[in-house]
This record gives structure tokens, sequence and C-alpha cells, in this order.
């Protein structure tokens, strides 16, 4: 329904096809050749300078102008004259009706703008019959805009139009959406010549002079006649227009000919009939697929996506295939509208986006009900140090707490979600099973409490409830055996499944509040405060830095002599707006490679100068960091920044602070 919904609402489908369609027509995958026998004759801003200053006139033009410009192009060779002007009112002066008339009709290959419903005022049916050897051809075209719903006129109508009047022979073809060439702008770049009407205007004032001498009455026939006897124009203009299609058409501020077309937000409603009339010329109009072809297609292509996620369940599958069907359509569709047919490609787009949405969110919240069967499974068990305490002090059961200095441990287990897309919801759980385990007696064995399983996520606590002196350095142990153990876990089942699994570990040391919490019919004994937030938030951060872990500032002063770490930054995590500097752990001392070694003291000192501003010292350091451990990132970044600053110095209040957003 949602899809049927996109498919027939105007803001949906419609829109944005209507869109698609647009920039197509404005940059199209070929070009088409514009067609050498047209010209455009436009009343520009010039024309009304030069008739107001020479002339005295001021727009609306009076009728007179009209007819000295068709006679200047007729005299001119003009092929056709095609007029974009309507006129179904008649002139203050009747003698100005008279004269347009009468030369408009007089020269037979002269097209005037009409509606569906009126002529020319000045060509009634009188008029008409009484010179009906002028009107044995089409002599008008309808000009009436009929754009889409959003304003821009992409379709033309053959039938009756101004564009088909240009033809000596009815043309046979019903029209369709237009193939554009361009903007009037691009029409000049491509040759197409767009005169002043003034360089007629003028010329054909004279000749309208003469003429009113040789046929006061302006009767069709002897206008007719004495234009003939008028020798040819010569001259730059005459010969642009020679054996040509002429389009004249008013384009100056005030004229009001300005319209919405796809190739730009405003350009003279000229360029829709002068399109047309080469989209006739060359047989080239934009066939239409009906859209209930494109709302089959989504039915299909939301089918398929969902055979695929049948198939193979998780997101990879679908995601290619939904994605592979949209890389292919829209190309197509764009590519199309040059070869002449026009699929409307949003709803099939949108239904195989919308439909993957689907699956995905399907997917999810399949995986948080997998992860919400573990973390029931799991937090099913109370750590037995904790049993002991409650049996020795009975009151502990009451809610409330006590503030006590710890270290937490927040650990996620990396490729879970892949892990969980590849294999059947029981060997999902015995691997993470085999993964808790050892990671659990890692912990218990290094002095931890084991908090709590959030699916493959373990939150541990060293300090409570037991009294754990050197809390933070057990921590950091833990950790990087933890690191270890995972290994195992890929050896024995994620090489059979294809993922390779990681562990992120996040630490934290300082005052934290420890108590029973929860409500009288289920209590949860467990830590809180900030010390807890940060940590979780440094489990998380490890994407940031590419590390497996990160320890908070106090965890790093207290293992200092025992452990080696590596400052990353002076991080603000996202709810916090102190920074705090945080630490990677690399093992203890004896234990690192000599080229880990060197490493790390080219970078410490590389931080410290980059800390303290001196940012070209900084740089040299980071380089030698770099040629002993290549492709590290921060290295890499803080490398970078110091060259940066090094050239612009940061402002007086800068601080080496890295915002983190995401948690």
């Amino acid at each position: 329904m949602l899809i049927v919904a996109f498919h027939f609402v105007s803001f949906g489908g419609p829109a944005l096809d209507r869109a698609f369609f647009d920039n197509a027509s404005r940059h199209p995958f070929r070009p088409t050749p514009v067609p050498a026998a047209s010209a455009l004759v436009l009343i520009d801003e010039s024309t009304l300078k030069v008739l107001s200053e020479t002339k005295g006139m001021r727009w609306p033009f009076p009728r007179s102008v009209f007819a000295s410009l068709i006679a200047a192009l007729d005299r001119a060779g003009a092929a056709h004259i095609v007029m974009d002007f309507n006129f179904f009112e008649h002139s203050e002066d009747p003698a100005q009706d008279l004269i347009l008339a009468g030369v408009a009709a007089a020269t037979p290959r002269t097209v005037l703008g009409s509606s569906r419903e009126h002529y020319p005022v000045f060509w009634d049916q009188p008029f008409r019959q009484a010179h009906s050897r002028f009107f044995r051809t089409r002599r008008t075209g309808n000009t009436d805009y009929d754009p889409d719903e959003d304003g821009v006129m992409r379709r033309y109508r053959i039938q009756g139009s101004l564009a088909a009047a240009a033809f000596d022979q009815p043309p046979a073809a019903a029209g369709g959406l237009l193939r554009w060439h361009g903007n009037l702008d691009q029409l000049r770049a491509k040759g197409v010549p767009v005169l002043p009407a003034a360089s007629f205007i003028e010329p054909g004032l004279s000749l309208l002079a003469r003429l009113e001498e040789k046929v006061p009455d302006w009767s069709p026939e002897g206008v007719g006649a004495a234009l003939a006897a008028e020798p040819a124009f010569t001259g730059e203009a005459a010969t642009v227009v020679r054996g040509r299609t002429v389009f004249v058409s008013a384009n100056a501020s005030g004229t009001y000919d300005l319209k919405q077309l796809p190739v730009g937000k405003l350009e003279p409603g000229l360029l829709l009939h002068r399109t047309a009339w080469t989209n006739l010329v060359d047989d080239n109009f934009i066939a239409e697929i009906p859209r209930s072809a494109a709302l089959l297609a989504s039915g299909v292509v939301a089918a398929l996506v969902l055979l695929l996620a049948g198939r193979w369940p998780g997101l990879t599958v679908p995601a290619v295939g939904a994605f592979g069907f949209v890389v292919l359509l829209l190309p197509g569709a764009y590519a199309g509208i040059s070869y002449g047919c026009f699929f409307a490609p949003a709803t099939p787009a949108a239904a195989a986006i919308v439909t993957l949405l689907g699956v995905a969110a399907e997917s999810f919240w399949a995986e948080r009900a997998r992860k919400r069967e573990i973390q029931a499974l799991f937090g099913a068990y109370v750590d037995q140090e904790v049993v002991e305490q409650f049996v020795k002090d009975p009151d502990l059961i009451q809610l409330g707490g006590e503030w006590r200095e710890a270290t937490v441990f927040f650990s996620d287990l990396v490729g879970f979600t892949s892990l969980s897309e590849k294999l059947p919801a029981k060997q999902m759980l015995t691997v993470v099973n085999a993964y808790l385990e050892e990671t659990s007696e890692c912990l218990l064995n290094h002095g931890a409490y084991v908090d709590k399983y959030i699916g493959d996520a373990v939150m541990a606590v060293f300090g409570v409830p037991k009294a754990l002196p050197n809390h933070a350095l057990a921590a950091c142990l833990a950790a990087l055996e933890a690191q270890r153990l995972v290994e195992g876990v890929n050896a024995r089942y994620g090489a059979a499944a294809g993922v390779q699994l990681a562990v992120r570990i996040g630490l934290n040391s300082g005052e934290l509040l420890v108590g029973n919490v929860g409500s009288s019919r289920k209590k949860s004994y467990t830590v809180m405060g900030d010390t807890v937030n940060l940590a979780s938030r440094l489990e998380g951060a490890n994407k940031a830095f590419h590390t497996d872990i990160l320890i908070g500032p106090e965890t790093a002063r207290r293992i200092q002599g025992e452990l080696v770490t590596r400052p990353l930054a002076r991080l603000r995590v996202k709810g916090k707006l102190e920074a705090v500097e945080v630490h990677t752990v690399l093992g203890r001392p004896g234990d690192l490679t000599p080229a880990l070694r060197d490493f790390v003291a080219a970078y410490r000192a590389g931080y410290d100068a980059y800390v303290d501003r001196r940012f070209e010292e900084a740089v040299a350091a980071f380089a030698r960091a770099e040629k002993f451990q290549s492709g590290d990132l921060t290295t890499g970044r803080l490398r970078e920044e110091s060259q940066r600053y090094s050239l612009a110095p940061p402002p007086a209040d800068w601080e080496p602070v890295l915002i983190l957003e995401s948690k």
C-alpha cells in the first residue's frame, strides 16, 4: 500500500519522475543534433530600446509593428513565419487591425497564435470568407499553455498546434514528451540564430509605408501583389533567416511570455513551439511508457527482494539485489530518454529500497530477539560473590548503595551481526556461549565481578563487591587476555562460518555507586555513575580510533610503570562537556618488540609536542613513528593536523580535543 500511495501521490513518485526527466533533459546522455533550418527573432530588450529611442514606441506595440516584422521577414526570404502572439482583442485604432490582418493574410506562410476557441480577432469569419484563397491551409496554431501540475510544460499535443501549422502538410505525429536541445543561451551556443526583432522592424516600417501608398485598403490581394513587387531584402540579418522557419516572440521583461520549461526555470514560451517543430522535423518525440508499467515493475522487484531475503537470510544478498536493480534502473531510464522512450523510475526504485528497509527492520528485530534470548538466559544467574555478600549482610537486599572506587569493564563482540546472519540460531548461540564462557573465566580469574551479559556484550567490575587494591591493573591484564582468547573462538567457529570475530573493550576507573537497584519484584546488584558511563562510551569509541582497548585517564595513571600505554586524544564524548585523555594499552614493557618500543617513544614525543603547540616538532616525531608502524590511524591524523597547524596556527584558545558525536 505504501508503494501504491507513493506512486499516485503528486509529491511522491510523480514529482521525482518529473525531476528525473528535467535533469535528463538538461544533461542528455546523448545530445541530439539541432536542426539547421530554424531561427528565432525576439522582441528583446534591445528592440524595446531602439523603438523607444527612434519611434517613441512603448510596449505593447501598435499592430503595424507586427505587420512590418512579418513583411520584412517575408522579403528576407523566410520559409515560414511562426508568430507566437495572440490577438484576441481589437486594437483601439481599427486601422491597426486592418494593417495586420492584410499583411499577415497576404504572406501565405505566416501563421499566428490562437487558442482552441478563438482566432485572431481581425481574422473573423467574414474576413476569412471574403479572402478564402488565403485560408485554404491552416493559418493559426494553438498556443494554450497546458503544463503538468508543477507548472512545467513537458508534453506537446500536435493536433492544431502552432508547431504543426508551420508545415505545408499537416504532420501525422500525435506528439508526446519533448526532446529538448537546451535553453535559449544553449541554443545560441549550438549555432541556432537568435536575432533581435529590431533588425527587421525598422526596414519593415519603411516597407509598410510604401505598401500603404499602393494599397490604402490593405486588402490581402493588393498587399500580396505589392509585396511581390518589392525587391528582396539583403543584409546580414536577411541572409541568416533566408530559407529558414522563423519563430517570432517576445523575450523582454514586461512582455510576460516567460514559461517554466524543463531546460530552465523561466524561458521564452517560443522555445516550446520551436522544440516541438524540431521534434516533428526529425520525428524524435519521446515515447512515454505508461506509469502503470512502473507500478507493475515495482511489484516484481519487491517480490524479488523478498525472495532473496527468504533464500539468503540476512541483509547482504537482498541489499546487493535491491541496490543492483536501482543501479541498473536509473542509468537505464536516463539513457532511454536519449534513445526515445521514458520509463518513470521513481516507484520501482522506491519499491526496491522500501522493501529492503522492511527486510532490514525484520532482520534487526530478529537479531534483537536473539540477543534478548541470550540476555535473558545469562541474566538469570547471579555472581557467587554477590550471593555470599547477601548471606553475610541481608540488608544489602534492600534497594540502595554506596560510593566505591573500582574499574568498570565493557566489551562488545565485533562481527556478531555477520555471524547471526550466517549461522542458525542454535549454532550462533553455541558460538556466543563459548566466547562468553572463556571471557567470563578470564574476568573472574583476574578478580572481576561479572555484572551482566547484554547479548554478546559483557559488563564487569573490578573492585566490587570484594575490594581489589590494584583493580585498574587487573582490569587491563584481563582485557589483554580477553583479546587473545577471541583468537581461539575464531579458530574453532569463526573460520567455518567465514567470519572473523574481534572484541572491543572500554575500561575506566573512578568513583561509582554500588548497590542493589530495581523494584520490589526485580532487583539487580550493579554499579552506576559517570565512571560507568564513560567506560561504556570508550568501548564504542574504539571504532573511531581503530583500536581494541581504550582506557580512561585514571586507569592509565594507575597502571603507569606496569603496562605501556599510548595516549590517543583528549576526547569529549557525546553528553559530556569535559574532555578526558584516553589511552590504548599495548602490554607489559618486556613484551613489546624493539620496533614497537621505538614507535611508542617517537609517538609520545610527537603527542607531547602536539599538545604543547610545538607543531613542527610534532610533525617530525610523528613521521619517525610512522616509519616503525605505518598505517596507524591516530598517528597519521595527528601528523596531518600538526602539519596544518604548523602552516596556519590555531587560535590562542585552541585545545587539542577530539569531539565524538556517536555513542
